[in-house]
């Protein structure tokens, strides 16, 4: 074999592997592009819903694979719909609570997580806590 060849059989290896890199994509959820649709309310300051919405981000990056998160959302409508929910945490001293809804879709690789490939889920819900307002929000649940 000159080095010609093994030049180019190289260079097709790594093509090879570029393609197939490409095609498997990352092995977690992807939050590059996600719109944040964000208002203070009552009980929140914009600065709290960004912070719950940076936590729900984490969360979902680090799981979700196959998924693209494409939407964050908390506002005056949110609220009122949780309202109740809210309240209820409140009064038995566990601190702050609040519900962020999302959208996102899914590609082929999401059936591992349990998600119909190639779908949307709209309205998917995640519940994060609080100790106090110092401290950082925490993932707790999601689902509908």
């Amino acid at each position: 074999m000159n080095r010609k060849t093994a030049l180019i059989a190289i260079a097709g290896a790594f093509a090879a592997l570029g393609i197939l890199a490409a095609l498997v994509g990352p092995s977690c959820g992807n939050v590059k592009s996600v719109e944040r649709i964000a208002r203070a309310t009552d009980l929140y300051s914009k600065g709290d819903i960004d912070d719950a919405f940076n936590a729900v981000e984490s969360e979902f990056a680090s799981g979700f694979k196959g998924c693209t998160l494409d939407e964050l959302r908390y506002d005056d409508e949110v609220e009122s719909k949780f309202l109740d929910e809210m309240l209820a945490h409140e009064q038995k001293g566990k601190g702050d609570l609040i519900v962020v809804l999302s959208e996102f879709t899914t590609d082929w690789r999401a059936a591992d997580e349990g998600f119909s490939p190639n779908d949307r889920y709209e309205g998917w819900q995640w519940i994060l806590t609080r100790p106090s307002q110092d401290a950082p929000w925490k993932v707790v649940d999601w689902g509908y």
